[in-house]
């Protein structure tokens, strides 16, 4: 039904387009360029699951690569989900038959996968996002902390590695460990995720489902400090290329105005916020933590934002450096 209405105004277009002149049917038939359906078992007692790659839209937009669409997963034919992703990388260097690296990476006995979406060509890292399955709800989620930034391999037991492009645009590597006795994934070394160590400050977690205003808060303070450092580190990346580009002076208006424009985000954000809360009815003893709720989940898709970018410059300067 989803795959339906997905594909409901593209059919539509279609249909408008037949009637003006003749079309071909080969026009209606898949890409040629699709990625072959997988199947898996996830676990012993887990179901088999397939996975396919259902194009947007919007495929093909930049020239020569894979373009977006949905990671669908099925069982037995049934739809359970599907996960928007894009493949910005040329064609010829994803493998159709085996698109996605099933493992378990955070030790439950059940198998995760991950998914390259920048491929890694001419000393550039890789971007990487990493699903974990959760037997509760049969579904899988993407583990933010660790997507989107960089190259994820897996490491000791329960952990990974990530390398990420810093500020300078050399890469630096960051440990990241499952820890299961809170069932979060947290930044640290594997010892420290053996003892149980306290999660890290960034993976402070805010219920969507039962949001308490000190538990919100709390995650929502984290999120912006976490924020602010990324900011600060793009801040200080892009000066380097602007000042080598542009001048000094060009460089520190940059960083100037950088600075204005996410304390009026913030701004913004808690505004936004508010407001959203009273649109939407909740009762008043609910609404603070239904408004740190909300600040906490644009903090955190700003923070995966500031990410994608990080790895984008590392990318830039990459090539700079090799010309």
């Amino acid at each position: 039904m989803k795959s339906v209405l997905r594909s409901a105004s593209s059919l539509a277009l279609l249909l408008s387009l037949a009637a003006c002149a003749p079309l071909s049917l080969d026009f209606l038939r898949p890409q040629a360029q699709g990625l072959d359906t997988m199947t898996q078992k996830i676990g012993p007692e887990a179901p088999e699951l397939a996975f396919s790659f259902e194009f947007d839209d919007k495929a093909d937009a930049a020239e020569g690569e894979v373009g977006s669409g949905y990671i669908v997963v099925t069982q037995d034919g049934k739809e359970l989900q599907a996960l928007p992703h894009a493949f910005e990388m040329p064609r010829d260097r994803l493998d159709a038959g085996g698109w996605l690296q099933f493992r378990d990476f955070n030790g439950d006995g059940l198998l995760d996968f991950k998914v390259t979406r920048l491929y890694a060509m001419d000393g550039k890292l890789p971007v990487d996002s990493l699903y974990q399955f959760d037997p509760k709800t049969g579904r899988y989620a993407q583990i933010d902390l660790v997507s989107n930034a960089g190259e994820i391999q897996p490491s000791a037991p329960n952990c990974v590695s990530l390398k990420v492009a810093g500020a300078s645009g050399s890469p630096k590597v960051e440990s990241h460990c499952y820890v299961a006795t809170s069932g979060r994934w947290v930044r640290g070394t594997p010892a420290a995720a053996r003892r149980g160590a306290a999660p890290d400050r960034v993976d402070a977690v805010c219920d969507s489902g039962a949001p308490e205003l000190v538990a919100c808060r709390r995650a929502r303070i984290e999120q912006d400090k976490a924020l602010l450092t990324l900011v600060r580190d793009y801040r200080a990346g892009r000066m380097q290329s602007l000042q080598a580009e542009h001048g000094k002076s060009y460089a520190q208006s940059y960083a100037r105005h950088q600075d204005l424009d996410h304390s009026r985000w913030r701004e913004y954000r808690d505004a936004r916020c508010a407001t959203q809360s009273r649109e939407q009815a909740v009762p008043i003893k609910a609404l603070p933590a239904s408004v740190e709720l909300c600040r906490y989940e644009w903090a955190r898709d700003q923070l995966r934002r500031y990410k994608e970018q990080m790895a984008r410059l590392g990318e830039v300067k990459g090539a700079k450096v090799r010309q």
